[in-house]
């Protein structure tokens, strides 16, 4: 299989992953391989692609092109390989199903205890624009307009009561949850036990589960890397260049910086791992 220096890099310095290229030699081993994955905190079928047939595995990263990915996956099984449903009926009462392909429990089972049979794909970002866009999407407007379904609730309920714990803006009922104060709630969580949209990508990937064949990053590989894929599942390198002239995903932005120095450093610290193992500058926080 093909991989990324980051994939090879990421490989050599996890004995977890050691195992991963050898064949499954018992039914325990698959029992074990399965359970490794299903039970890790971030595994969620909605953000698992597995295609048995063409021996592919997609494991989507939230804030790292999802939703773009899902809305076009899905057209590209209706419209291209002509399943009226992406999940082919499978778990009819669960409505996510009918918004992306979920598999059947046979073929993640088999997907995830023959990993040497597969190649496994996802994209990362930038770990700074990766925190912006979470904020961004997720707090910046929600005292004016509304948070999503994700945040309303428990959570924000949590994040308010951490900074009227630690004396910090955002604490009130109607107030914005400044960047600063997202970032202090970051920073007192540990990794792997974060929300999916801010935990850090190494964790969200299971890359201590799973060996990927290929990382793509998103600000330079997005495009190719979504040919690769398609191209795989039977889609045309033409079909998925039309599709991706319109954009998926028109959520708001703000495009003046938001970083200081002292911001950059404390991001730094939460993703050490992720500007490691991707090969991202940490200087790369200037102008974002």
């Amino acid at each position: 299989m093909r991989m990324t220096s980051t994939s090879e890099n990421y490989s050599s310095q996890n004995t977890a992953l050691a195992g991963k290229s050898l064949p499954c030699t018992s039914r325990a081993e698959a029992l074990r391989r399965v359970r490794a994955i299903i039970t890790h905190p971030h595994f969620s079928p909605y953000k698992v692609l597995v295609a048995r047939q063409q021996r592919t595995v997609v494991i989507l990263n939230p804030k790292v092109g999802t939703t773009s990915f899902r809305h076009l996956i899905t057209r590209a099984y209706q419209e291209v390989l002509g399943h009226r449903d992406p999940s082919d009926g499978h778990y009819k009462p669960i409505k996510k199903a009918r918004q992306f392909p979920f598999a059947s429990l046979r073929d993640y089972y088999h997907a995830f205890s023959h990993p040497e049979e597969y190649d496994f794909y996802c994209f990362v970002r930038n770990p700074y624009s990766r925190l912006k866009s979470a904020w961004v999407d997720k707090f910046a407007f929600g005292h004016q307009t509304g948070y999503p379904r994700s945040i309303r609730g428990k959570l924000i309920r949590q994040l308010r009561h951490f900074a009227r714990s630690h004396d910090l803006a955002g604490g009130d009922k109607n107030s914005q949850v400044p960047f600063t104060t997202f970032v202090d709630y970051v920073a007192a969580q540990e990794t792997g036990k974060r929300n999916h949209h801010w935990d850090a990508q190494h964790s969200v990937l299971m890359m201590d589960r799973i060996h990927y064949s290929q990382i793509f990053k998103m600000e330079t590989q997005f495009a190719p890397g979504m040919t690769t894929i398609f191209a795989r599942l039977g889609i045309t390198e033409g079909w998925i260049s039309e599709a991706m002239e319109k954009p998926q995903n028109e959520s708001r932005k703000i495009t003046e910086s938001i970083f200081t120095p002292e911001l950059a450093e404390q991001t730094r610290r939460i993703y050490a791992r992720d500007f490691a193992l991707f090969d991202y500058d940490v200087d790369s926080w200037k102008g974002k």
